[in-house]
């Protein structure tokens, strides 16, 4: 095992895990040297959650207006946090679209950027990998020299690239060229991957954690009062505001608890375990515990996690608090299909939408009471958290007005949240392929890219496709 998590010299990482300064290192920041400054700022993490076979947008679609709306009611378990979301109606998976790979294939496109090429992937369909790395690694790679993972993977079963009907249009993730990413399916792979050489902290780590913060703090008044002694006098009633704001600080740092714990190891799980489809809500619990613990650790400040296709009967279901579905897949995933034995009925297709907004409704749950409300609130603020699916509709396969929810963190800063943003006139039931005002996609992963301080990209995969960010968001 390797050494506390707080052990050793003042490095800058340890500043930062120690500091816990947040918007007030910022407010202080033009009086301190720049190292110091630097140390007072928490590092921004961004977590990504893909769903396969998007959901019934009917019942995804908030009502209101840009700033007053109501959540529907597959969204509706996220309340606690609309002041803090983004929801985007109107964002085109234009890549999938312009390709030979739509619909599922979308997976490959929506966090490249490029095309599903044709290949030998999938020889049912000659599709192969796509030919760029995914924002994940390209973030991971620029924000993650500090930590131990670039970026970490989780997911439930399908989500493999060995996987039955898996491929590009399945894998969302790439290092770079045709380099697909295997989300960790065995929580047990992914605690010891994760944690090994990570003590956590000792009994008395709260009080060593509030102690060292305190040295921070001294360490800042320290140079705060040289610099006052040299500064003209007509800058001083500034200055000893920010002093004011920092004795603030002082008395908050007793009450400081986000330091990091090691979780409990997972039990193991026999293959068959794993990639039984009924056990998603079980491995979904343990996955998002050991990204939250992952993330309060700083072990790394990317993290993906990635549901699969609406595949399966949902045995598990009734034990979430729902009824069990069993026409996601062979009903409602044939309704892209004009073969008249694969047509359902008008009864079958409401019983596939219904189920659809369920299992949305409890991938909203999930994310709220098993990621969101758990983090530690300093993590939580310096978090942006973007949910997405490859489509729209389960039904049509439309890879136009793709569902896309995001949560930022009260101190994470780089968009205007607490909004509901519509582009264009999609419906997903008389225009689902129809171009209809959307904007590309292509501009969200720029956006994202530059909010994790990579300023200097202004275009993701293909460029054709569009450049810059999407300016409405901030």
């Amino acid at each position: 095992m390797g050494k506390g998590r707080f052990s050793g010299t003042w490095s800058r990482r340890r500043l930062l895990s120690a500091a816990g300064l947040g918007v007030m290192g910022t407010a202080l920041a033009p009086f301190l040297p720049r190292s110091v400054a630097q140390a007072a700022t928490q590092p921004k993490r961004l977590v990504l959650v893909t769903n396969g076979q998007g959901t019934d947008m009917t019942r995804w679609r908030p009502t209101g207006t840009t700033t007053d709306f109501t959540l529907s009611y597959a969204l509706s378990p996220l309340v606690a946090y609309q002041d803090r979301m983004l929801i985007l109606d109107g964002i085109d998976n234009e890549a999938a679209i312009r390709g030979p790979g739509t619909g599922h294939f979308g997976q490959g496109t929506m966090w490249t950027g490029v095309e599903v090429p044709v290949g030998t992937v999938r020889p049912d369909e000659m599709l192969g990998w796509p030919t760029a790395a995914s924002i994940d690694a390209i973030i991971g790679a620029r924000v993650g020299r500090e930590t131990k993972f670039p970026a970490y993977y989780w997911g439930t079963w399908p989500i493999a690239t060995d996987g039955d009907n898996q491929g590009p249009n399945g894998i969302c993730h790439y290092r770079g060229s045709e380099d697909p990413i295997n989300p960790q399916l065995n929580p047990a792979t992914a605690f010891d991957s994760l944690f090994d050489g990570v003590m956590g902290d000792d009994p008395a780590a709260g009080d060593k954690l509030r102690a060292e913060r305190r040295s921070v703090i001294d360490l800042v008044n320290g140079e705060l009062g040289r610099v006052r002694t040299q500064m003209p006098a007509v800058d001083r009633e500034r200055f000893d505001a920010h002093l004011d704001s920092l004795r603030e600080l002082e008395e908050r740092i007793s009450q400081v608890t986000a330091i990091c714990e090691v979780p409990t190891r997972p039990d193991d799980f026999t293959q068959d375990q794993i990639r039984n489809y009924d056990q998603v809500h079980v491995f979904t619990r343990l996955q998002f515990e050991l990204m939250r613990h992952a993330l309060l650790c700083d072990l790394t400040r990317v993290a993906c996690f990635d549901w699969p296709h609406s595949e399966g009967y949902g045995n598990y279901m009734p034990e979430e608090g729902y009824r069990a579905f069993g026409s996601i897949h062979t009903v409602a995933h044939t309704m892209s299909y004009e073969t008249p034995e694969l047509m359902p009925t008008d009864e079958e297709r409401a019983i596939a939408r219904e189920d659809m907004a369920n299992l949305q409704q409890w991938r909203s749950t999930m994310i709220a009471t098993e990621l969101l409300d758990k983090l530690p609130a300093d993590v939580l603020d310096n978090t942006l958290l973007v949910w997405a699916s490859e489509m729209s509709e389960g039904g049509t396969h439309s890879n136009r007005n793709v569902p896309i929810v995001m949560v930022q963190g009260a101190a994470f800063g780089a968009f205007t949240a607490g909004r509901y943003l519509r582009w264009g006139e999609y419906d997903p039931i008389d225009n689902a392929f129809d171009f209809t005002g959307g904007v590309p996609m292509n501009k969200l992963l720029v956006s994202l890219c530059q909010a994790m301080g990579l300023d200097d990209v202004d275009a993701v995969g293909d460029a054709t496709i569009s450049t810059g960010a999407l300016e409405e968001l901030t």
